[in-house]
């Protein structure tokens, strides 16, 4: 039972166990994980209790193989206990889905106090207990009977964005949210589109969303990526050729992608990868919506909207002399520019979620959650290869992780260290930022997240605490 993708509700429900009762509230999965707790147990949020063996003769494995509850006055001579902080008193409640536990709900007492509470008030405080797991049960029935749908979400995702969708490029930062709104806008148009970007940063996807949008959506949406394709192909790819045009042509002719997307829309990825003497070609399809063919006699006339786009400077290479002007001008009726992540950190949190539950559900890896140390490392890095980077990031976590957690050591090295990364984007001054960010994540994993760990970590690091707030806040 997966309660690790309710950690959320989890949490929240032991500090409301814990501000009802007085007493420190922990939360386990199925497999021995602490997915909540309060007190102490807030700083163990992803470790195991009984070191994760189900086969241990302790007290949490028994109960979750037995299914039942258990109240413990006396840890110290109780046979299934094992107290290893001075625990006083417990009492331990099952979460029930179809007669399985999927976790325990622990009320621990560490305080004479509480201890007294708990022997005093055993069958209330279970009572109240029972209806948390129960609460908590619930929420997780609904997640599982989710998922399948969730399962077949992502793979509507997936195909939006193959087949083009404003609601599957994701982020909703304001600068993102006034470029969606933009290209919504000229949508309706016939206009040539230009869109720059880095790579990765979504370029198609925009391009393909324009054309869902649009009332070209009926009619095809063709791709190619003019980078890609050998300068002795290119011609041909994009125009066709006729039958006999050259040595070794298909004695039918070819159709070109123009042609193909006759009605429709055409996408020229990399267009300052395209050879002079091409631009002059396509020059001429945008002044007269005529293509030729390799080998044609006639023109052909042609009905496609244009959508280019490049990772390069055009305004640079124009100068270089290494593409047209009037190419360029001709192009950019309508400019889109997609900013780096880097520039909209505000989405990362969203699409490293969407990333985890994409890839999760793809690779059939039985992973809950993302540890908060890998969860810091990913939005601390600078992602020179932006929302590309980041998915394959954690493909490869997803791939390497053996728990139930993605931990920061099964992050691709080059994110765990992007000081040592030499195609990193980022100035000195960033790096040295991040660098320190990451030591200080380091010292706290081994201090913890409380208070008194950040004070502990700033005292071990040699800084001030408000040193090392402002470095994780950065």
């Amino acid at each position: 039972m997966e309660l690790g993708r309710i950690k959320e509700t989890v949490q929240k429900a032991a500090e409301a166990i814990t501000a009802a009762l007085g007493i420190e509230t922990e939360i386990v999965d199925s497999h021995l994980m602490i997915i909540g707790g309060t007190g102490r147990y807030l700083d163990k949020v992803d470790s195991y209790e009984e070191g994760g063996d189900l086969e241990s003769p302790y007290l949490y494995g028994y109960l979750l193989k037995t299914c039942s509850h258990y109240i413990c006055l006396d840890p110290a001579k109780d046979p299934l206990y094992d107290p290893q902080e001075k625990e006083l008193a417990e009492i331990c409640c099952p979460i029930v889905i179809e007669g399985q536990a999927a976790g325990l709900i622990g009320l621990v007492a560490f305080t004479s106090e509480q201890k007294e509470k708990i022997g005093t008030k055993q069958e209330t405080l279970l009572a109240f207990l029972k209806i948390m797991a129960e609460l908590i049960a619930s929420r997780l029935l609904v997640e599982l009977h989710n998922r399948s749908l969730r399962q077949r979400l992502n793979s509507a995702l997936d195909m939006s964005a193959a087949s083009g969708s404003f609601d599957s490029i994701i982020g909703d930062s304001p600068v993102m949210a006034r470029l969606k709104q933009r290209a919504f806008q000229i949508s309706s148009s016939d206009s040539t589109v230009l869109i720059t970007g880095e790579s990765g940063t979504g370029k198609e996807l925009f391009a393909r969303a324009i054309h869902t949008s649009s009332s070209r959506n009926q009619k095809p949406f063709i791709s190619i990526n003019c980078g890609a394709i050998p300068e002795m192909l290119l011609e041909s790819e994009l125009f066709g050729y006729e039958k006999g045009a050259f040595t070794g042509a298909d004695k039918n002719g070819k159709i070109g992608k123009f042609e193909l997307a006759d009605g429709g829309t055409i996408f020229l990825d990399e267009i300052g990868d395209m050879p002079l003497h091409l631009q002059v070609k396509l020059l001429r399809v945008l002044q007269t919506r005529q293509i030729d063919k390799v080998g044609g006699q006639s023109p052909v006339s042609i009905d496609v909207r244009i959508i280019a786009a490049t990772n390069q400077d055009l305004e640079a290479m124009i100068k270089e002399n290494q593409f047209r002007e009037d190419l360029y001008f001709r192009l950019s009726v309508i400019p889109l520019h997609i900013p780096a992540l880097r520039q909209r950190p505000e989405d990362i949190p969203q699409l490293i979620d969407h990333a985890f539950c994409k890839f999760q559900d793809k690779l059939g890896k039985d992973i809950k959650t993302i540890s908060r140390s890998a969860y810091q490392c990913l939005a601390a890095y600078a992602w020179p290869g932006n929302v590309r980077e980041l998915e394959n990031a954690l493909e490869y976590a997803i791939n390497m992780e053996t728990s139930q957690a993605i931990q920061i050591e099964n992050l691709p090295d080059k994110i765990r260290n992007p000081h040592t990364s030499s195609g990193s984007a980022m100035d000195f001054k960033k790096q040295s930022a991040d660098y320190q960010k990451q030591l200080i994540i380091r010292c706290l994993e081994e201090t913890g997240w409380s208070v008194e760990g950040k004070r502990e970590a700033a005292k071990r690091l040699g800084i001030s605490e408000s040193t090392l707030y402002r470095r994780l806040r950065g």
